[in-house]
């Protein structure tokens, strides 16, 4: 007989995840007190499957900022207790393309930009505003510079601080470069980013507990 639990809403799917005998894999939201919680979850009995939810688990910790909930062990929060339910979608569709083995480091707010011809780099002003800076003389940065910036607020709904100085923040009002880091390249190419998205949404459809391997 299938399985079924009550896991609140699943807001996004990893159809087929090729690291793990292309099991299912869903991120679901719960509201705890009020607070937004998450919790990667399959349903698959299949060998490794356990061990897989576990490291996309400790991969949100580290590279996406989350923290663990006060209860149960194994639902996720943002520190600031805010949703940021759009790019923490994002980054776990892109942590599912990770081998189980790989190291977990933070990835940098600093990144080179083929476009700009130059490096860009994410600096954090305070409470929670950010802005993206080119190289100093780099010709194309600044155009460039500007392009990211939206990328960043169409990827992480955030708002717009400054547009004269590509000035944007959260809306929590908080920190988070962690997640930043994580979505710098996204952001350099957020209209590939949201194909792709779309494409693997036309895709997904979880499978029924007994169809699982």
């Amino acid at each position: 007989m299938g399985r079924t639990l009550d896991l609140g809403r699943r807001i996004e799917l990893q159809s087929l995840d090729e690291h793990c005998g292309d099991i299912s894999i869903g991120l679901y939201r719960h509201d705890i007190a009020g607070v937004p919680h998450f919790l990667v979850h399959t349903y698959s009995s299949f060998e490794g499957a356990e061990e897989r939810v576990a490291f996309l688990r400790q991969t949100l910790i580290a590279m996406a900022g989350l923290v663990q909930g006060p209860e149960p062990d194994s639902w996720l929060r943002f520190p600031c207790e805010h949703a940021h339910e759009r790019a923490l979608k994002r980054v776990f569709l892109d942590f599912c393309k990770f081998e189980t083995s790989r190291e977990l480091v933070p990835k940098p707010l600093k990144m080179a930009d083929k476009k700009a011809e130059c490096d860009l780099t994410v600096v954090s002003v305070d409470g929670g505003v950010y802005r993206v800076e080119p190289d100093a003389g780099a010709a194309k940065g600044p155009k460039r510079a500007e392009a990211v910036t939206k990328g960043f607020v169409k990827l992480c709904e955030m708002e717009t601080v400054n547009t004269s100085t590509n000035e944007i923040a959260f809306s929590c009002k908080h920190e988070h470069d962690a997640l930043m880091g994580a979505l710098f390249f996204r952001a350099q190419n957020v209209r590939a980013s949201f194909r792709e998205q779309e494409e693997a949404g036309g895709r997904g459809v979880l499978s029924a507990p007994s169809q699982q391997k």
